[in-house]
């Protein structure tokens, strides 16, 4: 038993150093991942015409400077708390802004769920009891849990932190934000759906089977969107092939193996595996460069005395990082 429990402690160990391997050797394919030393920016006020120069002072004097930008830390847990609730008012509310090019993945999507739940009791008596592969199975699956996940993005947080890596330190912060985003949709919907797990009940994975008297908790499957969350995220932060095809396979692992180890239907794993992809592009897109600095700068300015407002605008060619910009616009966009 103590062999047993070594040698999933060195897979879990090795697990670790995978998942946080996989975004270090990203930053070492991509030119923009060198950390560069934050310069603060300077603020300039433009007078107002037909002002004097003394009036111009006195109205600049009057304008306090930007504060700095709070980011999500171990310093700051209370904009972590914010971000998250900002990201499940927009992930609960995204159905209101489909657009009709949605359709070109909402419906495939949609037919293919429910082949999946119609065929699901077939694939499970398919699969039947193998010992060995139920043991395999959960073996793998283990290192898609919500603690494993949450830790694994935490743990490239910190290295990145203490290598005074931004960009390593903002992947494992989106990460964890991304898989607990994740995990929150997850368990609404399992409260919602109330489904049978494939081995409880008869098998069929009914939903609501016996009213309000008993709860089930099999969709979608929690591993499977906390993975493909993660996945997604350190894929859009490190877009070079190696880093995605390791990821999506390592997420894509996680799916199957919940399957094959009997503890959720192939259907589970596909809403929960798109649900998870979704949500991760979702955190990247909303929150990837808060820290981000390219030399260029647009500060709104207000004068309250004068009843005016303007903007200053300003370009540092010496701190202008467009190899910096071009990979905050392919982590927006997803190209």
């Amino acid at each position: 038993m103590w062999i047993v429990r070594n040698r999933n402690g060195h897979l879990y160990f090795l697990y670790f150093l995978l998942i946080c391997a996989a975004p270090i050797y990203g930053s070492t394919q991509a030119l923009a991942q060198t950390t560069d030393s934050s310069s603060q920016q300077t603020q300039e006020v433009q007078s107002v015409s037909g002002t004097s120069p003394s009036s111009a002072q006195a109205s600049a004097n009057k304008q306090e400077p930007s504060a700095p930008q709070v980011i999500c830390g171990p310093a700051h847990l209370g904009r972590c708390l914010k971000d998250i609730a900002l990201d499940q008012a927009g992930i609960w509310t995204s159905p209101l802004r489909l657009q009709s090019r949605d359709e070109l993945w909402l419906v495939p999507f949609a037919g293919a769920t429910a082949v999946a739940i119609h065929y699901d009791p077939r694939a499970r008596q398919e699969l039947g009891i193998d010992k060995n592969r139920i043991d395999a199975s959960n073996t793998i699956s283990a290192f898609g849990s919500t603690y494993a996940t949450i830790g694994a993005g935490s743990t490239v947080y910190l290295i990145g932190r203490l290598t005074h890596n931004d960009h390593l330190s903002e992947t494992g912060r989106l990460g964890t934000e991304s898989v607990i985003d994740a995990t929150l949709v997850a368990e609404a919907l399992k409260l919602a759906t109330n489904r049978e797990r494939p081995d409880e009940g008869n098998g069929t994975g009914g939903f609501w089977p016996h009213g309000t008297r008993s709860f089930s908790d099999s969709f979608p499957s929690g591993h499977a969107i906390g993975s493909w969350a993660l996945a997604r995220v350190i894929a859009a932060e490190y877009p070079n092939k190696p880093t995605q095809i390791g990821v999506y396979a390592f997420a894509t692992a996680i799916s199957v193996s919940r399957v094959t180890s009997l503890k959720h239907f192939p259907s589970d794993a596909l809403v929960g595996s798109v649900l998870g992809y979704l949500i991760g592009g979702y955190v990247v897109r909303h929150h990837a460069g808060q820290d981000f600095e390219s030399g260029l700068s647009f500060v709104p300015t207000v004068n309250v005395s004068t009843h005016t407002f303007g903007a200053s605008v300003e370009l540092q060619p010496g701190q202008l990082d467009l190899a910096k910009v071009a990979r905050l616009a392919k982590r927006i966009t997803g190209k």
